[in-house]
């Protein structure tokens, strides 16, 4: 989960390290109190803000609410500006580049490391430092430009909050004191479970808001850890609702649907050994699209996926979401699965008589099933 500005040097905070003073606006209205000259800096996930216009400097309040008009919900990057993050300016003598990360060339956390930062990091010259979990301290010793100590606290504010990446460009070096005038935080989600403190709101990648289906998704797999079923969710813009499992089957399925012509409606995953009321909960969301005209169940031949536990779930899904919806789910619905207990599955799904059911096991590919469901979807018409 990518972080925002300001909710990243609220991390950093926590962890003593400076940040200018600032408060964080969200409508024109809003009184700030502080010191000019100040700079306004749009809240987005994305990079490049500053070229895009997405941070103003400030000199009189004169002209603060002139910026804020212009900033709020402009568009910088394809995203809206929701709010703005408005700080006192700070004097400057030295600027660096700071940044923790995983590589996956030492295979383990690393510290990068540039006398020259702010924009165009990417073209300096920077040194990385392979930092041991165990004794980090001991990894940065050679460093002389920036205080250790400071150094110790930007790590131990990556460990002990589950950072996939913590990138503070820049940080500056004032009369007075070190100061970092930006924050990009990447948290782990997976660590999510470690930290009930954790109160963001939902967001998508950079550039790109969340849909409310794909926000209530991301909540069937909270504080349930038996599989995953919506924590890949995306809506597209086609009429074929999809539920996939099998990793890297699922997109492989969707590739063959696309090749043959298909206009999936979604594309999402469930797999592990999710429980069916998982798989319900997913189904239901699925299917509450408007518009689709086709079911498309598949997946690879499953080693780990109860087949019958998943299956009944989305039949019960299916039923919730007619009754719940009012919708007639009439349209075909192809299933090509296979795996442990599949038989037992489709002894169940053959007594089904409240679905248009179209039933294919691991004898049929999985193209040949894309086939299907085409065919199926054009002849429908809806009544």
């Amino acid at each position: 989960m990518i972080l925002y500005e300001f909710e990243g040097k609220e991390l950093l905070r926590n962890g003593e390290i400076n940040t200018p003073s600032s408060l964080l606006v969200d409508n024109q209205a809003t009184i700030v109190n502080l010191h000019y000259p100040l700079m306004a800096k749009a809240q987005v996930l994305s990079g490049k803000r500053a070229q895009a216009g997405g941070i103003v400097s400030v000199e009189e309040e004169i002209d603060l609410e002139k910026v804020l008009n212009t900033l709020l919900g402009s568009t910088i990057n394809n995203e809206t500006v929701e709010k703005v993050l408005v700080e006192e300016k700070v004097d400057v003598l030295e600027e660096y580049y700071v940044s923790l990360s995983y590589d996956t060339s030492v295979r383990g956390p690393v510290l990068t490391l540039s006398e020259n930062g702010g924009s165009g990091i990417e073209e300096r010259k920077s040194l990385m430092y392979p930092i041991n979990p165990v004794a980090p301290s001991k990894s940065i010793q050679a460093i002389k430009t920036v205080p250790i100590e400071l150094l110790e606290k930007l790590i131990s504010v990556f460990f002990q909050e589950d950072c996939l990446l913590l990138e503070v460009n820049p940080l500056v070096k004032t009369k007075s004191s070190w100061v970092a005038l930006d924050a990009k935080i990447n948290l782990d989600e997976c660590a999510a479970k470690n930290h009930p403190e954790w109160a963001f709101k939902p967001r998508g990648v950079p550039g790109y808001s969340p849909t409310p289906s794909e926000i209530e998704a991301k909540k069937i797999d909270e504080g349930d850890y038996r599989g995953v079923a919506g924590s890949t969710y995306f809506d597209l813009d086609g009429d074929i609702a999809i539920l996939a499992s099998g990793g890297g089957a699922s997109l492989t399925a969707l590739d063959s649907l696309l090749k043959l012509g298909g206009k999936p409606a979604n594309y999402t995953e469930y797999g592990g050994n999710p429980s069916g009321e998982k798989v319900a909960r997913l189904t239901k969301i699925v299917l509450s699209k408007p518009g689709l005209k086709g079911l498309w169940i598949v997946g690879a031949i499953a080693n780990f996926t109860d087949i019958y536990e998943t299956l009944s779930g989305i039949i019960e899904g299916l039923r919730v979401t007619r009754s719940e919806l009012g919708l007639k789910l009439d349209f075909p619905i192809v299933i090509r699965r296979g795996g442990p207990r599949d038989k037992e599955a489709f002894e169940m799904l053959r007594k089904v008589k409240d679905f248009d059911l179209y039933l294919y096991g691991e004898e049929t590919s999985i193209t040949e099933s894309a086939k299907v469901i085409i065919e199926k979807t054009s002849a429908y018409v809806p009544t």
